[in-house]
């Protein structure tokens, strides 16, 4: 089952990510202990990104979990506050990231991330299109935590 809901993330990520025109997607999730934590991306870049954020504790997905709003980074190498150096080093390739906040029933649950390994600025049309995505994300997670527990043996809740 975690498989099949791992192989679905990873295609609705790589669905999203072509849909929006950028290198790739990622997914951070809040833990039981409100932390972001990296749950999915496109591909090693992807992964590399939210790696490093949550090593790091700081990022673009952690600064728009923390403000409830978009964050998006021309250049995630430029010094603060306009980009995370200390995260970069860390992300390679990944320059440009829109890191959108995922909000379930008006809880923050964690933040979808699009980025670009080119310098990008994000317009409004873009952030937009992110938090449309970002809304489509939650759905996809919700009809995955349903047949999670509509698979529940017998007798079990």
């Amino acid at each position: 089952m975690a498989s099949d809901a791992s192989s679905v993330l990873e295609n609705v990520l790589t669905g999203m990510a072509g849909l929006f025109g950028v290198d790739g997607a990622a997914l951070m999730l809040l833990d039981t202990q409100d932390r972001l934590r990296a749950i999915g991306a496109t591909d090693d870049d992807g992964v590399l990104l939210e790696s490093a954020q949550e090593h790091v504790g700081d990022g673009p997905a952690i600064a728009s979990a923390a403000s409830g709003g978009f964050v998006a980074i021309q250049d995630l190498h430029a010094d603060r506050p306009l980009g995370f150096p200390h995260v970069a080093v860390h992300a390679l390739p990944v320059r440009a990231v829109l890191s959108v906040p995922l909000i379930e029933g008006g809880e923050l649950i964690g933040v979808l991330d699009f980025y670009a390994r080119a310098g990008h600025v994000w317009d409004r049309t873009e952030v937009e299109a992110g938090y449309r995505l970002g809304e489509l994300m939650v759905i996809v997670l919700q009809v995955l935590a349903e047949n999670r527990t509509d698979r529940a043996p017998s007798g079990q809740l």
